[in-house]
């Protein structure tokens, strides 16, 4: 493929990149996004909009929720590692790199798709060596993700973030077990930030036409159920793994922190979604 060819992005990362492209109209991530064919989905997501008013809204805000919780962490004179799961094609390290260069020692993307399309993609807009690495691997396949992570550079014995963003719905609960087991530390120096979708009996009422219609039509373009989790099923998770709740924060506080108000969600379990950061 011609680099100066646009990208086709596969359906079900396009359509979140579509929803996200409103955060990246300047920098870098402007320029990435030049590159990406994302036309295949502008029917689909038209529909997904139809049955449910707020996506696009929702896909922001836990985008910039994550951005909200990097920034809630980084430090400058204490640079972290950054461990980018399932990053797919999203240009949060761009992000990274341009905004808290000084606070990251090093970020690692995982993914067994894009990888190495978006690494040549990359080369062309850094301008200079990155502290960007790419790594192709199953974040599920526990037995070689670390030892692929090792030669990349990240080190398990320095602090690191773990973004786990947009992926807990598609995996079994042993798989997530698994893969953060691999970044648990002796003294929980490590902090993953993740979200996940409710479920119905965790929506207000007069919500639930639209969760079932939007849920429907996830799992139709998906092909595959859309794993829902209450927050006390994530606690218990993050019990298992032995882990420190940080925070969790429904869309209601999650639009509140970020805009100091609130215009779209009132109600607890408004928004289907909830997001949660835990030591491990």
């Amino acid at each position: 493929m011609e680099l100066l060819e646009k990208l086709k992005v596969a359906p079900t990362a396009a359509i979140v990149m579509l929803q996200a492209r409103p955060l990246y109209t300047s920098g870098l991530a402007a320029r990435y996004y030049t590159m990406l064919d994302l036309d295949g989905v502008q029917e689909v997501s038209a529909e997904i909009g139809k049955v449910f008013r707020h996506f696009t809204d929702i896909v922001l805000y836990r985008k910039k929720f994550i951005r909200y919780l990097l920034e809630q962490y980084l430090d400058n004179d204490l640079p972290v590692q950054v461990c980018i799961l399932g990053a797919g094609l999203d240009p949060l390290s761009l992000w990274l790199m341009e905004n808290r260069r000084d606070a990251v020692s090093g970020i690692f993307e995982v993914d067994d798709a894009h990888i190495p399309l978006k690494s040549a993609l990359y080369n062309k807009i850094l301008p200079e060596p990155s502290i960007i690495h790419f790594i192709q691997a199953d974040i599920t396949d526990t037995l070689h993700l670390l030892d692929k992570l090792r030669d990349a550079g990240y080190s398990p014995e320095k602090p690191a973030i773990i973004v786990f963003e947009g992926l807990i719905h598609y995996i079994r609960d042993e798989q997530f077990l698994n893969t953060m087991h691999a970044f648990r530390t002796p003294n929980k120096t490590n902090v993953a930030m993740l979200d996940y979708l409710l479920p119905e009996d965790y929506v207000p009422e007069h919500t639930l036409p639209m969760y079932a219609a939007f849920k429907q039509k996830i799992e139709t373009f998906i092909g595959g159920s859309f794993q829902t989790y209450s927050r006390p099923r994530m606690f218990r998770l993050i019990s298992l793994l032995h882990g420190d709740v940080a925070g969790v924060d429904s869309l209601q506080d999650v639009e509140f922190k970020l805009n100091g108000r609130n215009e779209l969600f009132y109600e607890e379990g408004e928004g289907f979604m909830e997001m949660t950061s835990f030591y491990l």
